[in-house]
């Protein structure tokens, strides 16, 4: 079976092209969106606290004894043991001392948090991008490769059918080099389920279609590398949750001071029934009130410091978690640099070993052909000419991976 390998040319794809459509398209984006509505209609809701309120209520009642006054000789007025009353109250807030304001920063706070959470969730996804891309650039490196080889195999199993036939060499070289075609294939095949596995993973992020003759572009970030190395590590979007964490924290804080404040608040109070304000006087008619009140908690027990103080260690909290990420993201970073080194310094060698190895892969075919070595013997010496060129392709890719998780890492 020859091998067929052909990609569409319609579509080319970078891996800057696919991050950015698994960012815009993954169905958590949504989330941010949906927290945004969630805070806007509970920024409202505390809005309504500087609006009226207003309450209807209602009530019959029949009591055994009412108030009087007794008198000798005097028919003095009692209030009715029947009640009947029929009231519209109404309240108005007229200082709080920031308290809603504050609140309001509150709930917006809380959404920064909430949405700076997804943000990590998505930039997550960044890591699983890079493998899958460069799993199938790995993949189709090493289908290119075993074409190459399976030329080469059939390249010398005509030369081999047309020795056996003349007496040069034994059939059993024949059947080693086709035992090896078939090897070939299934390695092929395991390589095409490898990287349809990698595209599946690619369509779900991306939200798109992608087959498997999608073109990718090749990387190449060393210059990119080197002019970012020396970048502010904090382009995370974990130093953004940090940050508005601690700003949550502050603006817990304020409110906690403003709870302190007194609360003054206007009502007033419209109703028909009877009896009216005026206990003795049986008989229906309309009454009001208005006025004002103040709330003040003026002793708390010291439990308003004491919560105070909780925000201040929670914030210390975060400083660490801070500190401990930024830690282990230089160490990340630097495991990184030394791959990238690693890989370097391996390219550099992989050349002039492939050029070995292919000098000695060709004197075996000569050797083979005149049936001075077995297939097998051939075989081995091919196989580490293809292993060679293998090693180059991967670590040429392996090195790009690299960086691109460099980048990833330092949030570029």
């Amino acid at each position: 079976m020859k091998i067929q390998i052909g990609y569409g040319q319609e579509m080319v794809l970078s891996l800057e092209q696919i991050q950015e459509e698994v960012q815009k398209n993954y169905p958590l984006m949504k989330g941010k969106v949906l927290l945004n509505e969630s805070s806007v209609l509970n920024v409202e809701n505390l809005k309504i606290s500087y609006l009226p309120r207003l309450f209807v209520n209602g009530q019959v009642s029949y009591q055994s004894d009412v108030t009087g006054i007794s008198l000798p000789g005097v028919d003095a007025p009692k209030a009715p043991k029947d009640r009947y009353a029929l009231n519209l109250d109404i309240e108005q807030l007229i200082y709080d001392g920031g308290k809603t304001k504050s609140r309001i920063k509150v709930e917006k706070k809380n959404s920064e948090v909430e949405i700076n959470g997804l943000e990590i969730k998505m930039y997550q996804l960044r890591a699983r991008v890079n493998a899958a891309f460069y799993g199938i650039q790995l993949v189709r490196k090493s289908k290119l490769i075993l074409l190459d080889k399976q030329k080469a195999i059939l390249n010398r199993l005509q030369q081999i059918a047309s020795a056996v036939e003349n007496g040069v060499v034994l059939p059993a070289n024949l059947k080693v080099l086709q035992s090896e075609l078939l090897l070939i294939d299934q390695q092929v095949q395991e390589l095409n389920s490898m990287e349809e596995s990698s595209f599946s993973v690619l369509s779900k992020l991306s939200g798109r279609n992608l087959k498997t003759d999608v073109k990718l572009k090749e990387t190449t970030y060393e210059e990119v590398f080197m002019s970012n190395i020396d970048l502010d590590l904090k382009q995370r979007p974990e130093y953004l949750l940090y940050s508005s964490q601690k700003s949550l924290l502050e603006a817990q804080k304020e409110l906690l001071k403003k709870d302190r404040s007194p609360v003054i608040t206007g009502f007033g109070q419209a109703g028909y029934g009877n009896p009216t304000y005026n206990q003795l006087k049986d008989e229906f008619d309309t009454y009001y009130m208005l006025g004002a009140k103040i709330s003040w908690n003026i002793f708390d027990w010291k439990a308003n410091r004491r919560k105070q103080k909780e925000i201040i260690i929670r914030k210390d909290l975060i400083n660490s978690q801070q500190l401990s990420f930024t830690q282990n993201q230089l160490i990340e970073m630097d495991n990184e640099t030394s791959k990238i080194r690693k890989f370097n310094v391996l390219l550099e060698k992989d050349d002039a070993i492939i050029e070995l190895q292919v000098a000695v892969s060709k004197s075996s075919a000569s050797q083979l052909d005149n049936g001075v070595i077995t297939s097998s013997d051939y075989l081995e010496d091919l196989n580490k000419e293809v292993q060679a060129k293998l090693n180059k392709e991967y670590h040429k890719i392996q090195l790009q991976q690299s960086i691109a998780e460099y980048n990833r890492i330092k949030g570029i």
